[in-house]
């Protein structure tokens, strides 16, 4: 079994990137599955991952999904499913057996759904799998503070969050770019061997240099490279950046 930080930091020493690439590709359905390959092949260099959400999950599905869980795996990429699982026990195991099944190598869950025939479910069916679950603390919208924000038993929920992530032995959690103070915050709550993923940066405001020095270890990009005439060359522009 290979844990998902361990092959994070692999990757990120041999491609001197801290970049997991959001193939959160836009338009007409029929043409995103051949937009997000293209994407990848373009780009899977400079990056450390890729993460795809319901962009690509709900029009193709798992199986429609095989070729470019092939072409990450031959890169070398781990595919993360940004699903924000949020259900029962049964359901959890459900969507991550199958997910899994199908070469995805970790998801992204909420842990709102609570331990208790919620994530207890889901962390174990990971863990037998040999998978990853990343925990959802602070999203990158400007509505996160309304619920992330909102104060339970005297701290905000984002606080419990990271709490319930340490507890529960995730292997990781994402925290919004955009708050570097919530990412320090975050950092000292988790063990060090649970990342921080970091999602807004570029189009959504977030400062991926400010992000990573408050303790992610690592930003997701996606439509500012997404749509970029020449997406090859805005990834090494943001590791240039990222190394200077």
């Amino acid at each position: 079994m290979r844990l998902l930080g361990d092959w994070l930091e692999s990757n990120s020493r041999n491609s001197h990137s801290k970049i997991i690439l959001a193939v959160d590709v836009g338009g007409p359905l029929e043409a995103r599955l051949d937009k997000a390959a293209a994407l990848v092949s373009a780009v899977g260099e400079g990056v450390v991952a890729v993460k795809v959400n319901w962009h690509l999950l709900l029009p193709y599905g798992v199986l429609g999904l095989r070729e470019l869980v092939k072409r990450c795996h031959d890169a070398g990429l781990p595919l993360i499913a940004d699903m924000k699982l949020n259900d029962i026990g049964s359901t959890n195991v459900e969507a991550a057996e199958t997910l899994f099944s199908n070469g995805f190598d970790a998801l992204i869950a909420n842990p709102f759904v609570g331990y208790a025939d919620g994530a207890d479910d889901l962390l174990e069916k990971s863990r037998e799998m040999g998978k990853a679950v990343i925990m959802l603390v602070y999203m990158s919208h400007a509505g996160a503070k309304e619920g992330y924000g909102l104060k339970v038993g005297g701290e905000p929920l984002y606080v419990g969050f990271a709490r319930k992530t340490k507890k529960w032995g995730a292997d990781g959690a994402v925290v919004s770019s955009k708050s570097p103070r919530i990412i320090r915050e975050v950092r000292s709550i988790l063990r060090k061997d649970q990342v921080i993923l970091s999602p807004g940066v570029g189009v959504q405001g977030g400062d991926a240099r400010k992000a990573l020095a408050a303790g992610s270890d690592y930003v997701i990009v996606g439509r500012s490279i997404a749509s970029s005439k020449d997406p090859k060359r805005a990834v090494a522009a943001l590791n240039h950046e990222l190394q200077s």
